[in-house]
């Protein structure tokens, strides 16, 4: 009995191995067409009653709630019927709001002591604030300045400006604080300063 042997070798015989044995090529691919599909799918449809009607001459005002139970809080007076007894609900409603329109009612305690600004510095004072300022910028700082003529350290620091000695002082003190600082901190500070002159740049 002769035994004829296959011209191809077994393993080109695919169709004949086990399927556990063939080679899994699974590679995803994304096509325009399903990515397509997927973002219309996602996409919420606008509700008609949104949309206005090309049959109107002008604009118009379209109020479209959400779903959900009708409420006075959110219904404008304007769609409302003069009738109707959700404006007497939506009156009380403003009323519990704001407690305090009404006069008799007594105001919460202020934040800080009231107080009156006063502009009681005449030339001479002003000129010993700045010989004062000039002589020891480090013994006169503002606040001792503002606390001896009864004024803010605001009008100190526009009437007598601190001299270069004490200008170059701060600045070293600034830079020697600085150079404590860690890189987390002084990323923050670059990012705040770069923040800074995108807002003077109006962007």
């Amino acid at each position: 009995m002769n035994v004829l042997s296959p011209r191809r070798p077994l393993l080109q015989l695919t169709f004949l191995l086990p399927s556990c044995t063939l080679p899994i090529h699974c590679t995803p691919h994304r096509y325009d067409s399903s990515a397509r599909r997927t973002t219309k799918r996602l996409r919420p449809k606008q509700d008609k009653a949104a949309i206005p009607s090309h049959r109107e001459a002008r604009d118009h005002i379209v109020f479209n709630p959400p779903s959900s139970a009708p409420s006075p809080y959110h219904t404008p007076l304007i769609f409302l019927p003069p009738n109707d007894p959700r404006r007497r609900l939506l009156a009380q409603a403003h009323a519990h709001a704001n407690p305090y329109q009404d006069p008799e009612r007594r105001l919460p305690p202020p934040v800080r002591k009231p107080y009156e600004k006063s502009y009681n510095l005449d030339e001479a004072q002003i000129a010993e604030l700045r010989r004062l300022r000039a002589e020891d910028p480090f013994k006169w700082t503002r606040a001792k300045l503002a606390e001896k003529f009864g004024c803010s350290e605001f009008f100190v620091g526009m009437a007598a400006q601190a001299t270069k000695e004490r200008t170059d002082w701060s600045k070293q003190l600034l830079e020697n604080t600085k150079a404590r600082w860690g890189r987390r901190r002084s990323n923050a500070r670059e990012d705040r300063t770069k923040r800074r002159e995108v807002w003077a740049r109006d962007e």
